[in-house]
């Protein structure tokens, strides 16, 4: 851990190790009225990373060639790799914000599954805890417990972005919020009637209207993001197949196992030896070990500006 020119407290700065799925730098932002960062200004120097941060409190503005953003106490954002960014802090009310840049095919996955290919995402949600706790675990151990961190990760899709499946426009609003009840709840064992005890709505109605809207069944739909999510986990984590059911709401393996190999035409262990074989960079990241956790990791554009 250092303090960098900006006065940001550093926790990782590490060189490029693994193609699957790295942190490359994270920390807090303090109040700095001259803080400054640009992204991609020069071919010469293309930034290839993922940045994710939360304002704490204060103001800072995100600028790109089409747009010039604020954001606030409150806002996470995302910025897309490979785009030109410049963002700053407001010289009145200069931020403080929780950040973390990743890396790797892991990454793009989650990514491609989750957003567009806008260059900036805003959303106004409460993400300190979470974003506190990817920092903590980076802290905590070294080398960097890659379990914890895939999980965290994997939450912040979760809750900071929009449901990977696309919904068609529409006027109304109760298809849109069952999914959503949905996506905020799919960790736990779900149901017709918990949904409309919860919505207040009928259950032939959550299922014609979402059936509809989606073109499946909300049960379907929510079987489909949970194997997903377990998908994921196999190939990011060495946990084993009951903890993984536990963590979906499964009442056991045997029954997840079933779901799984329905839906992906594979068993949870034929999966995950097959994305093995098939990707022989992909290593499990319980034995990823960083190398050079303090050296610096910094380009810079022609100007001399700082780009992270």
């Amino acid at each position: 851990m250092y303090i960098s020119k900006w006065g940001e407290e550093i926790v990782i700065d590490n060189n490029l190790g693994n193609d699957y799925f790295e942190v490359i730098m994270a920390g807090i932002t303090y109040p700095n009225p001259t803080y400054r960062i640009m992204h991609n200004v020069s071919h010469e120097f293309p930034y290839d990373y993922y940045v994710f941060e939360y304002v704490v409190k204060g103001i800072g503005y995100i600028e790109t060639p089409e747009e010039r953003y604020m954001v606030s106490e409150g806002d996470f954002y995302f910025l897309n790799k490979k785009r030109y960014h410049i963002y700053y802090a407001d010289q009145d009310h200069p931020y403080q914000k929780i950040f973390i840049v990743l890396y790797g095919s892991f990454v793009d996955f989650l990514v491609s599954k989750h957003l567009s290919n806008d260059s900036v995402y805003i959303k106004k949600c409460n993400l300190e805890d979470l974003m506190t706790h990817i920092i903590q675990i980076l802290k905590e151990e070294e080398p960097i417990n890659y379990n914890k961190l895939s999980l965290a990760v994997l939450a912040l899709f979760q809750q900071a972005f929009p449901s990977p499946y696309r919904s068609k426009p529409s006027t109304k609003r109760n298809p849109e919020i069952i999914k959503n009840y949905i996506d905020t709840h799919i960790n736990e064992r779900i149901t017709l009637e918990d949904i409309s005890n919860n919505l207040y709505i009928s259950k032939s109605h959550i299922e014609r209207a979402f059936k509809k809207e989606f073109g499946q069944t909300p049960l379907a739909y929510c079987m489909n993001q949970k194997i997903e999510q377990v998908a994921s986990m196999l190939v990011t984590t060495d946990y084993p197949l009951p903890q993984i059911a536990q963590q979906f709401g499964f009442t056991d393996v045997k029954y997840m196992s079933k779901c799984f190999k329905k839906i992906k035409g594979q068993t949870p262990t034929e999966y995950k030896r097959s994305m093995l074989a098939q990707n022989p960079m992909l290593k499990q990241p319980s034995t990823f070990v960083l190398q050079n956790k303090k050296a610096r990791f910094t380009v810079k554009a022609k100007n001399s500006q700082e780009n992270r």
